[in-house]
């Protein structure tokens, strides 16, 4: 009788456990995917923002989405790695600034 009262709690929370752990798994693989194919689109924006000049229509709109990206993927870290211990300095060569200051910069010299 003693072992059968024992047994019971035992199962229920290594089921538990088991379940919590499948769970964690799950979202860690969910995660490393997900960041990786955001990193992917990131790139191909990047591509597709460096074949577009300023002077494009579509070089607004697809220069505040990838930024937009770039944001998203700093706030959650994606881009920890690259940063090192500066912090913002990882994401400064994903801004792509060099177009918008050149360009801006050629138009004040008028």
């Amino acid at each position: 009788m003693m072992v059968s009262m024992l047994a019971i709690p035992a199962a229920v929370t290594i089921t538990v456990f088991s379940i919590v752990e499948l769970v964690t798994l799950g979202l860690g693989i969910y995660w490393l995917c997900n960041k990786q194919a955001r990193l992917r689109d990131i790139a191909e924006m990047r591509a597709r923002l460096d074949e577009l000049a300023p002077s494009d229509p579509e070089y607004g709109a697809a220069r505040a989405l990838y930024t937009s990206m770039v944001v998203d993927a700093t706030r959650w870290g994606f881009f920890a790695a690259e940063s090192g211990s500066g912090g913002d300095s990882g994401t400064a060569d994903h801004g792509g600034s060099d177009r918008v200051g050149d360009s801006g910069g050629s138009g004040h010299s008028h």
